[in-house]
């Protein structure tokens, strides 16, 4: 990352102001930006003990966006039905075999190609962190009942290692990445309620995470709940 980067990144963060990079894969120099991005709002905040949660979730998050992407460029190729079970868990296994360095950098160029990225937001102030993941990509029936159970199953365990042995999925990766960011939660106090997966199941998908830097700052889920009667 370049020094011009560098300056641009720590002046939009001494101002509070939005940051937002747009990404088709999650090469190295992706990485490096994003973890500095992180690494300075929260030093700014006084907030570093957070830095391995939040980045976790940076780069999970990211790296599921663009797979997302990924998969429908490979799945159009393949001309897989999504509408299929049978198709899909068997296109699920090609696609996993595909996922080597040179081939992801191919499929970011095709995803460049095609207008199929991923915007990784982070809207933050005194008070709190608020991260959004955004591909234009939407969910499938079959993935989104996948992740909605990976938050349902991530509520009952504290420990990952326990989780892993007792909901063994080899279709997409267990869902790991879903159960490690509720877990790193749960380990800094924070509500894994404030993770979010929402799709619009035609044109993209959001995932949002807020971390509170202030112990009194409510997050929307605990403000929406405050209303709810």
């Amino acid at each position: 990352m370049d020094n011009e980067v560098r300056e641009k990144i720590n002046e939009a963060v001494a101002k509070y102001q939005p940051i937002k990079i747009r990404l088709y894969a999650l090469l190295p120099k992706t990485e490096e930006e994003l973890n500095y991005i992180t690494t300075r709002i929260l030093e700014v905040n006084g907030k570093d003990h957070l830095l391995s949660a939040v980045y976790t979730a940076v780069k999970e998050l990211a790296l599921n966006g663009a797979k997302a992407n990924i998969k429908r460029i490979f799945f159009e190729e393949k001309q897989v039905a999504f509408a299929s079970n049978k198709d899909y868990e068997k296109a699920m296994q090609g696609f996993k075999a595909e996922l080597n360095i040179k081939k992801i950098f191919d499929y970011a160029l095709k995803a460049k190609d095609r207008n199929l990225y991923v915007d990784v937001n982070f809207d933050y102030n005194p008070d709190r962190l608020i991260l959004r993941v955004v591909n234009n990509a939407f969910l499938s029936p079959q993935e989104d009942a996948r992740i909605r159970q990976k938050f349902k199953d991530g509520t009952k365990y504290d420990n990952i290692a326990e989780f892993y042995m007792a909901t063994m999925d080899n279709a997409e990766g267990a869902g790991m990445g879903i159960t490690l960011i509720m877990m790193l939660l749960k380990a800094e106090g924070i509500d894994p309620h404030s993770f979010t997966i929402v799709s619009d199941f035609k044109t993209k998908t959001e995932a949002k995470l807020e971390f509170p830097f202030l112990e009194s700052h409510l997050t929307s889920r605990e403000k929406f709940g405050k209303t709810d009667p």
